[in-house]
């Protein structure tokens, strides 16, 4: 029982520093100074750690200011988890330039982006519902995500395929239900028991096998 407490401890604890780590990662330096990002946290009753806005409920960071930090990349977004940025500010960083077709990959809950003047809404107005100049500090802002695959349904050629919105400019096609596979040609939902039941069973006897054939090594 013990045992048992002692490592759900450990597991908590290691949550909390990952979430802390990422947190330090993208949200270290000053504190946050961008106008949309402190209203947008203020207006939600989240708070603020250093550069982002923690959610009133602690789940996840919901803005970043990340201006004037001299970046001259879009950062990646999806290297950090509990992270569903809402507003994004990327304004006084004047040697940023975007990435060749990833920037703000997965990030569907993006309404709010702000960019310096040389760098354009990923996907302009097909993308975004309001787009327009910012004069102080000078910029981009990108307002209200679309539904990029409602605008755009040619997109998945496969028949029995969808489009999914993955972020400013991006896309999945995913299977309807009840197809699976290779180009959603296989009818029928994805055999989980059948494969995951002899997997799993060959690891448990692989596992037994070994600790028995090992154990006699094992210094007493």
């Amino acid at each position: 029982m013990t045992f048992v407490v002692y490592s759900i401890l450990f597991i908590f604890i290691n949550l909390i520093g990952h979430f802390q780590l990422e947190a330090a990662t993208l949200c270290a330096g000053n504190n946050a100074t961008s106008e949309p990002v402190l209203d947008y946290c203020n207006s939600t009753g989240g708070y603020l750690v250093d550069r982002c806005c923690r959610s009133s409920d602690n789940e996840t960071f919901t803005a970043v200011d990340l201006t004037d930090l001299n970046l001259t990349k879009i950062p990646d977004f999806t290297e950090y988890e509990n992270f569903d940025f809402i507003v994004v500010d990327l304004r006084l960083n004047p040697h940023l330039e975007p990435s060749p077709g990833d920037d703000f990959l997965t990030m569907k809950d993006l309404d709010d982006l702000f960019l310096p003047e040389q760098v354009d809404c990923p996907g302009g107005e097909r993308v975004w519902e309001l787009v327009n100049k910012t004069a102080d500090p000078p910029g981009n802002r990108c307002q209200h995500q679309k539904d990029f695959c409602s605008n755009s349904t040619d997109i998945c050629v496969e028949q029995a395929s969808t489009c999914s919105t993955n972020g400013p400019d991006h896309f999945l096609c995913l299977c309807k239900t009840g197809y699976n596979g290779y180009k959603c040609l296989r009818k029928g939902t994805f055999p989980v028991g059948a494969f995951f039941g002899p997997t799993i069973g060959v690891t448990v006897v692989a596992s037994i096998l070994f600790y028995w054939t090992q154990r006699r090594h094992v210094k007493k």
